[in-house]
């Protein structure tokens, strides 16, 4: 081979080298931001699907309908519903892992010259295959320890299925609390809101009197600049309570996954029937309701059984490996005297790096079963004090409601009685209206008080794991879920509950109707 022959090699190589790394160039990857219609569309999009498919509220909102809407269309549990059927597509998936290997390939190869070899004096050649050659075959392989630590692993995946939907209870659990409360506080501000806006407007026209009687100088300026002061912070008091109440129909609103600013009403704004709630089991029995019902009792129980199996997993690995296959094997070859042939194999194969990772893995499982063991007894202790807490609040919610009953009851007397005497012209306006505002502020407290024992009684069922959907609704219409709801919170008025059972991964909302009665 000539120099001139060489030189062209290396310059065609270098050649090829350079248009390789301008082609792998041209294939680097920048960030590319979103651009505004991209930004713009997207916004317009999310906007669209968070109130889509809702139905329509007709009339005023009850309770149960509140809860209904809560559960169908809150977006937290509308995302715990998505894990949880992601989590049983994973179960799924780890379920087929379990089958055998099943393969099947074809292929085709070639080449420019014969396969051609010499004989051993080299005087003459030989062929022994054509230029041209397709091979296919179905391979089955099973592996024994592949298997075995595979059906493990679906039975870590089946608990932590269960884990989710324990999750996704109390998730239910928390919505539920959550509506409970907003919905008697914004009954409250929704009663409250319709009394306020008169009171306002007669703070704010006795307000620009008194700044009148001050720039005349109409009788003694410090008593009128004491009741201008006195209006300014009765007025501040009052806006700062419509805020307040303005903002529980907000909160209201956002459960039930409609628009903050959406006109809607509280059946419960105009119900004169209050009934008072009674706990009618006693502290031992909601304990251990508690502690059987409770979905981080229940999931920590799971992960305690994955962390067994880990244990478990950390001995199969240490045994050796057995794997099966067979085959069904075609060549187009027409040099091979069998063009079709079957096959099969044994290997027995046994990593000895596993007996000297095996101490280790095994302490590490033992560390999370006892950590889980301490995990659960801790969980334990936390719940039992939920569950005294709890108790003692709906206790302190009665007495302050029923002290607040009273005060209000005053008030509106000592509120009747300076308003006919300001209707005799016996007592002044200022009192008049400080009368009012103090009879109106009493009634809201009472309402607010109410508010608050209806949430601690509701807490009291979420703290023993409650359950407020029973397991034979009709379908997940509103009405539906309502009518639910509805039979479930006039048990829970009597003290009765349905007890969720322990969850199967298959049917991971399934409960059954188990009365537990003091």
């Amino acid at each position: 081979m000539t120099n001139v022959q060489k030189t062209g090699g290396r310059w065609r190589a270098v050649t090829a080298a350079l248009a390789g790394v301008m082609v792998l160039s041209a294939c680097a990857v920048t960030p590319e931001r979103l651009t505004q219609q991209e930004n713009d569309d997207r916004v317009s999009l999310d906007l669209e699907r968070l109130f889509a498919h809702q139905e329509v509220i007709n009339g005023p909102l009850s309770l149960e309908e509140a809860i209904a809407r809560a559960l169908k269309y809150n977006l937290d549990h509308r995302l715990k519903l998505a894990e949880e059927a992601v989590s049983m597509g994973q179960l799924d998936v780890a379920n087929v892992n379990l089958l055998p290997n099943v393969v099947a390939q074809t292929g085709w190869s070639t080449r420019n010259n014969a396969d051609t070899t010499y004989n051993e004096a080299k005087t003459s050649t030989s062929t022994s295959s054509d230029r041209t050659v397709r091979d296919s075959d179905l391979s089955v392989s099973w592996n024994v320890l592949d298997f075995a630590i595979g059906y493990m692993r679906a039975n870590q995946q089946a608990d932590l299925a269960l884990i989710v939907a324990e999750r996704r209870r109390q998730v239910i659990h928390n919505v539920v609390n959550d509506t409970r409360s907003a919905y008697w506080r914004a009954a409250a501000a929704e009663r409250a809101l319709v009394q306020f806006e008169p009171v306002l407007d007669r703070v704010r026209e006795a307000l620009t009197r008194a700044e009148t009687q001050v720039s005349e100088r109409i009788g003694a300026p410090l008593d009128a600049l004491s009741y201008q002061e006195d209006l300014l912070l009765t007025l501040r008091e009052l806006e700062t309570r419509r805020r307040q109440l303005v903002e529980a129909r907000t909160e209201l609103a956002v459960l039930m996954n409609i628009h903050p600013d959406s006109d809607f009403s509280v059946q419960a704004a105009v119900d004169t029937d209050r009934p008072v709630p009674e706990l009618a089991m006693d502290g031992e029995t909601l304990e251990l309701e508690a502690l059987r019902n409770r979905s981080e009792l229940r999931s920590e129980a799971y992960q305690l059984r994955i962390n067994q199996r880990d244990s478990k997993i950390a001995i199969l690995q240490m045994v050796p490996g057995l794997n099966f296959s067979a085959g069904i094997n075609h060549t187009t070859d027409s040099y091979k005297v069998n063009s079709k042939w079957y096959d099969g194999s044994l290997n027995l194969s046994w990593n000895l790096m596993q007996i000297m990772r095996a101490p280790a893995n095994m302490k590490l499982a033992d560390s999370q079963i006892e950590l889980s063991e301490v995990r659960r007894l801790a969980l334990s202790m936390a719940v039992i004090s939920q569950v005294n807490i709890a108790r003692l609040r709906f206790a302190h919610a009665q007495s302050d409601y029923e002290l607040t009953g009273q005060i209000a009851d005053v008030q509106d007397q000592i509120f009747d009685r300076v308003s006919a005497s300001n209707a005799a012209n016996t007592v002044g306006d200022a009192q008049a209206i400080r009368a009012e505002v103090r009879a109106l502020l009493s009634n809201l407290q009472r309402d607010m008080a109410y508010a608050d024992l209806q949430a601690s009684y509701g807490r009291l069922f979420a703290t023993i794991g409650a359950d407020p959907l029973p397991g034979d609704v009709a379908d997940d219409t509103i009405s539906s879920l309502s009518a639910a709801i509805g039979d479930v919170l006039a048990r829970w008025d009597h003290g009765e509950y349905d007890a969720p059972v322990l969850a199967d991964a298959s049917t991971p909302e399934q409960v059954v109707s188990q009365n537990v009665t003091p």
